[in-house]
């Protein structure tokens, strides 16, 4: 089959670079017009004007080909930011984290050519519910529930991202800006998640349950653009709430509190894999901390330097599994090696190394050795 301009893959790689239409017209001498054309499938780019482009935006070419499969082709639901900032700059890393969910959806779709996932098994509340009228102990009950569904007892949970990713549900860690440690979103029935690769171990897990808390309890919130900011807040403390409740159930929890002094904390943190102030939260939240007792230990943090990194942050944090399990099959039982399926998935090493959790230097093809063989002359 001939190889066919995908306008969508333009937006996406665009968005990749943090770049506005106008960025990337002036630095290819195309007209904002006509890549909002190309972009919009209304005109198709000569060879030289796409090579130009590809080349700026630092994508292979073979990339502008790939089609659209199934999965990514599924009508998106509302992807839960963590901010409603409208500067030029977050609005940028939005675009650029949303193309990156779009991203996961893809390297899903390239799976699915070999493999068969299973559809994702989320445990949900019920539909005739109104997620936005559920109050702060109506989501710890959900938690709860979770817990049970799932089989998990009362205690620390070991590894939250293979927790999820059981129930079929993509998990991707990948570099996002400050202040969006993560982001989630339907694809149809398919959700995936993402959260920032740059987050300590105990940030991280608590991210994946805060976006596993936007899957359980949010699917039926699907607005165009954003939510209002009352909304959007309700929305953000639901989700906390959830995460809190499912890392740290009170009834067991709660059991394991002898003191709230910062070291006791730092205690219950090697234990239940949330960090202090994660657990700080949580206290306070279950009427353990006041307000000043919750300020007089963050004046603690700041004294013992741990505001910005806490003892134990140094571990290494939990891997995605999902997609490197299957390429792992692809290689042993039906002989695709991770470079042979990264050529066909024509998606950028940098996004699909991630997904597989390797390096983009893992997915390029050997170099080819001299096997000609010599002997000297008689």
């Amino acid at each position: 089959m001939q190889a066919k301009f995908e306008p969508r893959r333009l937006k996406q790689a665009r968005a990749l670079r943090r770049m506005t239409l106008a960025d990337l017209g002036a630095r290819t001498d195309v007209t904002r017009q006509g890549l909002s054309q190309f972009e919009n499938g209304d005109r198709v780019p000569a060879p030289e004007t796409l090579l130009r482009i590809a080349a700026e935006l630092d994508f292979p070419i073979e990339f502008f080909w790939r089609g659209v499969g199934p999965v990514e082709r599924s009508p998106r639901s509302l992807v839960h930011y963590r901010s409603l900032r409208r500067t030029r700059d977050t609005i940028l890393d939005k675009q650029r984290a949303a193309a990156v969910l779009d991203m996961a959806a893809a390297v899903m779709d390239a799976m699915q050519e070999h493999v068969d996932y299973a559809d994702a098994d989320i445990p949900k509340i019920s539909p005739d519910v109104d997620p936005l009228s559920l109050s702060g102990d109506e989501v710890e009950e959900v938690a709860n529930a979770v817990r049970k569904e799932l089989g998990l007892g009362l205690g620390p949970i070991s590894d939250v991202t293979l927790l999820v990713e059981n129930r079929s549900i993509p998990v991707m860690h990948f570099p996002l800006p400050d202040g969006m440690d993560g982001l989630s979103a339907y694809y149809g029935r398919r959700p995936f998640i993402v959260v920032s690769s740059d987050a300590t171990r105990d940030r991280s897990r608590l991210n994946v349950a805060h976006e596993f808390g936007h899957l359980v309890l949010h699917e039926s919130i699907s607005v165009e653009g954003e939510l209002d900011i009352e909304t959007f807040r309700l929305v953000e403390d639901q989700a906390w709430r959830f995460a809190g409740a499912l890392m740290l159930p009170a009834e067991s929890f709660l059991k394991d509190v002898y003191s709230t002094s910062l070291d006791a904390l730092l205690l219950l943190k090697k234990r239940w894999g949330v960090s202090v102030a994660a657990i700080i939260k949580r206290l306070q939240v279950l009427g353990i901390l006041n307000q000043d007792q919750v300020k007089y230990l963050n004046i603690q943090k700041r004294q013992r330097n741990w505001s910005r990194a806490e003892p134990g942050d140094d571990a290494q944090r939990e891997s995605s599994r999902l997609f490197r399990r299957a390429a792992d099959y692809l290689s042993a039982e039906a002989g695709i090696p991770l470079h042979q399926f990264a050529a066909e998935a024509r998606l950028p090493l940098p996004i699909l190394a991630s997904a597989l959790e390797t390096t983009p230097a893992e997915l390029i093809p050997p170099r080819m050795e001299n096997v000609v063989q010599f002997r000297p002359k008689g």
